[in-house]
């Protein structure tokens, strides 16, 4: 597999299995894990904002097709949470990986509460959970936590493979 956007789609079919399956039986605190979404983010704080934007659309059509949300609206809010990751070296001059597990965290949960956002911006009716403060802490940890798992597996999918 020579493309990094190959890898991608493929692991990336492999986290929307998870997601659509067992993420979305198993919700502790009536939240359900964004495995995607922090997967997008992680491209982000890794590969900058360019690849991680790119990541981020790719994988948000993918969430997409499974979605009952117009086409579009996941790629949108994930490709701009994967760009407002990829800032994180214009904040934090040589990043570590636990300042990547922050920024994964932080920037996964401001994602997700960016989707009823974009539902009311297209009329879709989106409000926000009535335990968003609930909804916010447990995406922080869990998006926290879970980074480090998901850092090798977007190094792996992203590398730059050499040509020829």
């Amino acid at each position: 597999m020579a493309s990094r956007w190959t890898r991608l789609v493929l692991v990336s079919l492999i986290l929307l299995g998870l997601q659509t399956t067992l993420l979305n039986d198993v919700r502790p605190f009536d939240v359900m894990l964004p495995v995607m979404l922090l997967f997008a983010v992680t491209a982000g704080t890794l590969y900058g904002s360019e690849i991680g934007a790119t990541a981020g659309l790719i994988i948000g059509v993918m969430y997409d097709c499974v979605l009952s949300m117009p086409l579009g609206l996941a790629s949108l809010v994930f490709g701009a949470a994967a760009y407002a990751a990829g800032l994180l070296p214009f904040f934090v001059r040589e990043p570590t990986w636990w300042t990547r597990a922050i920024t994964i965290g932080v920037v996964g949960a401001v994602g997700e509460l960016a989707f009823p956002v974009a539902q009311s911006m297209v009329g879709f009716g989106g409000h926000f959970p009535p335990h968003v403060v609930v909804v916010v802490v447990f995406l922080v940890v869990s998006g926290m936590s879970i980074a480090p798992l998901l850092l090798p597996v977007c190094r792996w999918a992203l590398k730059e493979s050499p040509v020829g």
